[in-house]
């Protein structure tokens, strides 16, 4: 493309140089603007990663909307600031891409969603691992396992984070005044391939082991369908092997990592194994930004795979389970 979109990311955490490779190397953008709450380490930030020296460095969220160079936003700030975020760049008629959870509960997601379509303005879910190639392969594949009996889904792994909690600190990640958790930070990946396939279940229940901090450390969903039903496992003390299964009466797909679907296997009844994995870039974000970027040139204002009525639905889900598990946030007492 000779008529890249400019593109501003807000946070600088782990994520975001992901992006931003996986952006540019789409063909569909530049990096044009950092945002940072502090604008030093922001320049840091943009000098470490190699970024061109004309990359903007805001540390204000309006001074940033406010250059009219910017054409897209993606936010990958803690969870509880996604709403407020999402609310301006929507207002000032940017397009907006916020990481998952794209918000604290489902009231604040009614109400950007609501906006969106007044505004005109194209707001999506970056939730990654539905664009990647081996989803679609396991969409394709489904009809191989039969009628479906059950399935599993795990994520869990011990966060870099956690043993500055043990140590005392407050971190984000183990913070309910961040909105975040075991289940909104990993669990989330468990239930969007499954809700996109199977849609919302008919009953959910959900359980969670909680520190003292509020946010759960670990937990179990169980979303239960007419005929089978999902167990999910999350957690952010403890790790395993990520793998998951959709398990039917004539086979099981097997697939590694659900945040990404790696890997993707038939194994039949006889317990032949069949690899159906697609080849997929070692930056799986590469996906999503494509697809943005076809989104955007097309001049589409949703995306017609991460849709917002998926996002809805999974964040529904999420609330219930909060509210089964006990887990509060200061953004759930506001509205």
């Amino acid at each position: 493309m000779t008529n890249k979109l400019n593109l501003a990311v807000v946070g600088t955490n782990f994520i975001v140089p992901k992006f931003i490779d996986a952006a540019v190397r789409s063909g569909y953008f530049r990096l044009h603007a950092i945002l940072s709450r502090n604008a030093l380490s922001g320049i840091n930030f943009r000098d470490a990663n190699g970024y061109a020296i004309s990359v903007v460095v805001f540390e204000n969220m309006d001074d940033m909307l406010s250059d009219d160079k910017v054409d897209v936003v993606y936010i990958a700030s803690p969870n509880a600031i996604h709403f407020s975020q999402a609310t301006a760049c929507i207002n000032a008629g940017k397009t907006v891409v916020v990481e998952k959870p794209m918000t604290s509960n489902a009231r604040e997601l009614h109400s950007l969603m609501a906006l969106a379509n007044d505004k005109n303005v194209f707001l999506m879910d970056g939730m990654k691992s539905l664009l990647c190639p081996n989803f679609t392969q396991l969409v394709e594949n489904l009809p191989r396992v039969g009628r479906i009996r059950q399935c599993t889904a795990t994520f869990s792994k011990v966060s870099s984070r956690y043993q500055d909690y043990l140590r005392g600190d407050n971190p984000n990640t183990f913070n309910t005044a961040f909105s975040n958790g075991s289940v909104m930070d990993l669990g989330v990946y468990c239930l969007y391939p499954f809700v996109q396939l199977f849609d919302s279940p008919q009953q959910i229940h959900a359980y969670a082991d909680l520190l003292e901090s509020g946010v759960d450390a670990a937990g179990t969903v169980i979303l239960k369908y007419p005929d089978f039903h999902v167990s999910i496992m999350h957690s952010k003390v403890s790790a395993s092997g990520n793998s998951s299964e959709i398990q039917g009466e004539q086979g099981t797909l097997v697939f590694d990592n659900i945040s990404t679907i790696a890997g993707l296997k038939f194994v039949d009844n006889s317990g032949s194994v069949t690899d159906i994995s697609a080849q997929q870039d070692d930056n799986d974000l590469l996906y999503l930004a494509q697809h943005l970027g076809r989104c955007i040139s097309s001049g589409l204002k949703k995306s017609p795979i991460n849709t917002l009525e998926l996002s809805e639905k999974v964040m529904v889900i999420l609330d219930e389970i909060r509210e089964q598990t006990g887990v509060r946030f200061p953004a759930d007492r506001h509205g």
